[in-house]
């Protein structure tokens, strides 16, 4: 059974109706079709409190009082409070536009995965209660609900979603013993300084150590890793501890560390394998580097293996025509296989429900259900022990969680990609 109870803002309840009811209907050529709706209104079924005696050949009263009081106990000590930008204050019910859809779309799409999710837990007899809660993507709104009875009551909070929101909410929290789950942001954990805080999204700093892993594994006697160091913040960020944590695993790795091509041209092998490091997104850095490689390609037999920045997956590469000989590899925070039975069936049904297909944020919100409200369903409000020792496969998403004072829970999972035809893919 699911009770969901909507606080999305404190405007009366014809307001807050109108608002949520309209559908939004966007052109064909709009990268995103779709509707804007009430959490709680999905084709009649979203938000249902259906529970085993409102189903066909059921009949309610034979329900006890003590099974409808056990019931009732299980959705009070499940309460999970889904704190999301939904920005509803900002719309204007009369004329909605597409702005307003894609300044919801991240709390919208997360939302309704997420919904699946406990959904599927109901499905098998678990029991929650949901309360849906707009965060403006405001400071102030965020300390207010922080503070407020919902939040309280909660033995799960979902959200926020920005770092401001995030650290406003988080210093406002009254019982800190409710582990406040960051979905989507990618920020340092350290940064917000929450212990009872658990970031989803793997930080930069775990695909650093993912790539001196990879690198490390990779790396034969006679090779050479060349750290191109560059200017650029991503750069920067990306290669922070690099070189620690690959001597550390390392000790006998043959490292270069450089900051011009010039530098880089003179610590390249013809013997062994060039393993080039580089953390850099910017376009005239990345086509500096492949624009020498290609060039040092043609003087000598060379051997490159280029290891990159995770955001290179948003990258297009297709302008480079030896970009794949170079044998590129990222690490990801994303396993989706689009062509799993699972992530097939969620796909469809996702479809069926909103008359569009799921993107990231839908497919991160379904496997936070899955994991979290499975763990709370399992072990009630005890829980929050069991999240670092329950390793998670989802769909889109691994959990591989581990505790810090100050940074709380950390997930480390992360896998790999390798460039392959005109896109990077799974290993």
């Amino acid at each position: 059974m699911i009770s969901v109870q909507n606080h999305l803002q404190p405007l009366s309840g014809n307001k807050l109706i109108l608002a949520l009811g309209i559908a939004l209907t966007m052109s064909a050529c709009s990268p995103k079709v779709g509707v804007l709706k009430s959490p709680d209104h999905r084709g009649g079924n979203v938000g249902s409190t259906t529970t085993d005696t409102d189903k066909p050949g059921s009949t309610k009263g034979e329900e006890s009082a003590e099974e409808s009081g056990a019931k009732g106990k299980r959705v009070l000590e499940n309460s999970i409070a889904l704190v999301l930008p939904f920005q509803l204050d900002r719309l204007n019910p009369n004329a909605v536009s597409k702005e307003d859809i894609k300044r919801s779309a991240i709390a919208l799409d997360f939302y309704q995965g997420f919904q699946l999710g406990l959904d599927e837990l109901a499905n098998n007899g678990k029991s929650f209660a949901l309360h849906v809660l707009d965060s403006r993507d405001n400071e102030g709104q965020n300390i207010a609900i922080a503070k407020s009875e919902d939040v309280d009551d909660a033995a799960l909070i979902v959200g926020p979603v920005y770092p401001k929101e995030i650290h406003a909410f988080g210093k406002n929290l009254v019982n800190k013993d409710i582990l406040q789950i960051n979905p989507l942001a990618a920020s340092r954990p350290s940064e917000f300084n929450l212990p009872n805080l658990v970031s989803l999204t793997p930080a930069i700093d775990v695909h650093t150590k993912a790539a001196a892993i990879r690198v490390a594994r990779d790396y034969d006697a006679g090779d050479v890793v060349v750290i191109y160091n560059t200017t650029d913040n991503d750069g920067r960020q990306f290669l922070s501890g690099f070189l620690s944590e690959l001597r550390r695993l390392k000790p006998s790795v043959q490292v270069r560390s450089v900051s011009s091509i010039a530098q880089l041209n003179e610590s390249l092998l013809t013997a062994g394998t060039n393993r080039i490091v580089t953390g850099t997104t910017d376009k005239f850095q990345l086509r500096t580097l492949l624009n020498n490689l290609d060039a040092k390609s043609t003087e000598a037999f060379y051997t490159f293996n280029i290891y990159g920045h995770p955001l290179w997956d948003r990258i297009d590469f297709s302008m480079y025509e030896n970009f794949s000989n170079y044998n590129p590899i990222i690490s990801a925070e994303s396993h989706l296989k689009a062509w799993a039975a699972g992530a097939k069936q969620f796909k469809d049904t996702y479809y069926s429900l909103y008359g569009v297909n799921p993107s990231d944020y839908s497919y991160k919100g379904y496997d936070a259900a899955k994991f979290f409200g499975g763990l709370l369903a399992k072990y009630g409000r005890d829980y929050r022990s069991h999240v670092t020792k329950e390793p998670f496969d989802g769909i889109f998403s691994s959990y591989q969680f581990e505790q810090h004072d100050h940074a709380g829970y950390v997930n480390h999972a992360v896998t790999y990609k390798s460039y392959k035809g005109s896109s990077f893919q799974l290993n």
